[in-house]
């Protein structure tokens, strides 16, 4: 895809990198394997993807809890953060404010739509909602801050 100027709307090196987390999150992840994550849409700034919403993750109620929502909003908000990149940097979630609309029962697939709406030095902010795929209503809306650039500690340290 490219944006009006012809350009390609997504960095090659954070396209690759894009589809490289996509394989593991799907093949290799767990959690995510169970969730069976579906990418619906990857452009600039802009990531929506389906999953699926197992038993396993409900509360004493039989509803979904709202940690996994959360997680959910997460990584799919941190890859809208990844997308608008000029190039490829870590990212770390900074905060991230969630605020449960609806409760969802098990079996069913949420669709999370996410997108950057700024970069301003070196943090992104994102926003989004979670809505049930069978119905369309709206389970969750949040936002956040990541940091762009970040570094763990120097691996050659002895401290």
């Amino acid at each position: 895809m490219s944006d009006s100027n012809g350009r390609p709307e997504i960095n090659p090196a954070v396209g690759a990198m894009l589809q490289s987390a996509r394989d593991w999150l799907l093949h290799e992840h767990s959690l995510f394997r169970t969730l069976d994550l579906k990418p619906v849409l990857i452009g600039h700034s802009k990531a929506t993807f389906s999953v699926y919403l197992p038993e396993d993750f409900c509360n004493a109620d039989g509803k979904i809890h709202g940690s996994l929502l959360t997680l959910i909003m997460d990584s799919i908000f941190g890859l809208a953060a990844f997308t608008a990149l000029d190039e490829l940097k870590p990212i770390a979630t900074i905060n991230l404010r969630t605020d449960y609309l609806a409760d969802i029962a098990p079996g069913g697939r949420v669709a999370c739509a996410a997108e950057c709406r700024r970069l301003r030095g070196d943090v992104a902010h994102v926003a989004g909602d979670l809505t049930d795929e069978n119905t369309g209503a709206l389970i969750a809306t949040g936002s956040g801050a990541f940091m762009i650039g970040t570094r763990g500690p120097n691996r050659e340290s002895r401290l």
